[in-house]
C-alpha cells in the first residue's frame, strides 16, 4: 500500500487530497460532510474495508463556510464539483481503474445526487450515501429517479430523517434505517448500540463489493 498527498490547482483555486493506493482494479472516491471528516468512525471504517478489498481509496480535502447549506442543493452541488473535478480528473487520467465507488457523508451526498449519479459517465458506479439530506425537497426527488446500485443509511434521530425515505428503495439500492441514530449514526449515551449501527453500515457495504 502506498499513500499519496497531491494537490492539484485551477486559475482560482487549489484543492488538496490523500490518494491511497493498493494497487487493485477499483477505487472510492471519498466526500466527507461539513464536520465530519474521514478521521470520524464511519468514514474511517469504511476507508479500511475498501482497504482490507484492495479497492483505492480518494479522501478529497474541502473546506467550506456554514453558509454554504443555506444555498440551494444545485448551487452547492456547483460549488463543490470544482474541486471534486479537479481532484477527479487528475486521478483518473492517471489510472486505469475498472471500476469505480463514491462515498458521501452528509454535506458529501449533495454533489453526487445532483451532479454525479446525473452523469452517464458514472452510471455503473456504486453509491454510498451515508446520512443524506432527505428533507431537502430536490435531493429526494433526484434520489427517487435513480437506478444505481448502491447503499442509503441514515438514522431515524437523524434531522434529515423522513419516513418516506422507504420510497427510495429497488432492486438496486438498499435502504438501512437505524434505529434511535442521530446525524453521526450515534446512538445516544450508547456506545455498544453506536458500535452496531457502524457495524451494519460495514456489512450493508461488504454486501456490495
Amino acid at each position: 500500500m502506498h499513500v499519496d498527498q497531491k494537490s492539484v490547482s485551477c486559475q482560482t483555486h487549489t484543492i488538496t487530497y490523500t490518494h491511497i493506493k493498493t494497487g487493485g482494479p477499483s477505487i472510492c472516491f471519498m466526500f466527507s460532510g461539513l464536520g465530519y471528516t474521514y478521521e470520524k468512525p464511519l468514514l474511517y471504517y469504511i476507508t479500511m474495508l475498501m482497504l482490507k478489498h484492495r479497492i483505492d481509496v480518494v479522501h478529497i480535502h474541502y473546506t467550506y463556510p456554514k453558509g454554504l447549506m443555506t444555498k440551494s442543493a444545485d448551487e452547492i452541488a456547483d460549488v463543490m464539483m470544482k474541486d471534486i473535478d479537479l481532484v477527479m480528473q487528475d486521478v483518473l487520467s492517471h489510472s486505469d481503474y475498472k471500476n469505480i465507488i463514491f462515498a458521501g457523508k452528509s454535506l458529501g451526498t449533495i454533489p453526487l445526487i445532483q451532479r454525479i449519479m446525473k452523469d452517464e459517465v458514472y452510471k455503473d458506479a456504486v453509491m454510498l450515501l451515508l446520512t443524506p439530506l432527505l428533507t431537502r425537497l430536490e435531493l429526494f426527488e433526484s434520489l427517487l429517479e435513480t437506478t444505481h446500485k448502491g447503499l442509503l443509511v441514515i438514522g431515524s434521530r437523524d434531522h434529515y430523517y423522513t419516513e418516506e425515505v422507504y420510497r427510495l428503495k429497488t432492486n438496486k439500492m438498499n435502504i438501512a434505517v437505524i434505529e434511535d441514530a442521530d446525524h453521526s449514526l450515534d446512538v445516544f449515551c450508547s456506545p455498544m448500540e453506536s458500535l452496531k449501527a457502524l457495524e451494519t453500515v460495514l456489512n450493508g457495504i461488504e454486501r456490495l463489493l
